[in-house]
């Protein structure tokens, strides 16, 4: 076996990758030891996942969708107080449930206390985010799903790590995952298709919230896109090339439906 990003021999890896981290609530989605190899297991995790995890939107969203990374911990957010002029950070507190906080610097924290014991009410400010920033972290993070989705597609195909390792279509990906590309970012469609918060109602599983899901769709012109949603928001990369004009085409020609399903109302 060799690892799906640097094709490197993997047999004796130890690590199972989680395809979506478990910092944003996947503890099933797993592919099996060696498909990606220790090395690259250790980088991405520190490399690539960790900067959109640590980005305002990646902070923001698992506090306000309550996601313990896995420490257990809920991420806070910072905010202000104005009138004390304090930097705050604001916690959930897994075992109660409840909102808590405290001034970003500890030299401030007597300063807050006495702007609130002095006034009857008052005003946190606190920093509206929608969508991550289309930049090279989120990228080379939706690229390294995408990849990795792509093979737990295949994971029952009798020769399938072969197929992916060698397919030389796919190097680009890799090579952009992997280090980056100076000055260029690897386009990605992003939108929301429902509220992070939304809750799906269907025979098999009652009431529920999704956290993440994802297809592949081919397009006519033989493009192969892995659409990923995160906490309601839509991703599609595409896994061949630096380009999104089929995925373009195939929303306007399917009513910008997604291809998931059909965008709930509401």
């Amino acid at each position: 076996m060799r690892c799906i990003f640097c094709k490197t021999a993997s047999d004796g890896c130890v690590s199972v990758e989680h395809i979506i981290p478990e910092s944003l609530g996947n503890i099933e989605h797993l592919l099996p030891k060696g498909w990606v190899c220790d090395t690259c297991n250790n980088y991405f995790a520190r490399e690539v996942e960790k900067p959109f995890l640590d980005s305002l939107y990646g902070r923001t969203s698992r506090f306000e969708m309550r996601v313990p990374n896995k420490r257990g911990r809920i991420p806070p957010v910072s905010g202000l107080h104005p009138l004390s002029r304090t930097k705050i950070e604001l916690f959930h507190s897994l075992e109660d449930g409840l909102l808590s906080f405290a001034a970003a610097d500890e030299k401030d924290a007597t300063r807050l206390i006495k702007s609130i014991q002095s006034h009857s009410h008052g005003t946190f400010y606190l920093p509206m985010v929608f969508a991550p920033d289309a930049d090279a972290k989120t990228a080379r993070f939706i690229g390294k799903v995408a990849l990795e989705i792509l093979a737990l597609r295949c994971i029952d195909i009798e020769g399938a790590n072969d197929e992916i390792v060698d397919k030389s279509e796919l190097d680009d990906l890799r090579r952009f995952v992997r280090i980056g590309q100076p000055k260029a970012v690897w386009p990605v469609s992003m939108r929301r298709i429902y509220p992070a918060n939304f809750v799906f109602s269907d025979a098999a599983y009652g009431s529920h919230e999704v956290l993440h899901e994802w297809t592949i769709v081919c397009v006519p012109e033989s493009d192969y896109y892995a659409v990923i949603a995160i906490f309601g928001i839509e991703y599609a990369i595409n896994i061949g090339g630096p380009e999104l004009e089929g995925y373009d085409r195939w929303l306007r020609e399917n009513n910008n439906r997604s291809p998931l399903y059909d965008i709930p109302n509401g």
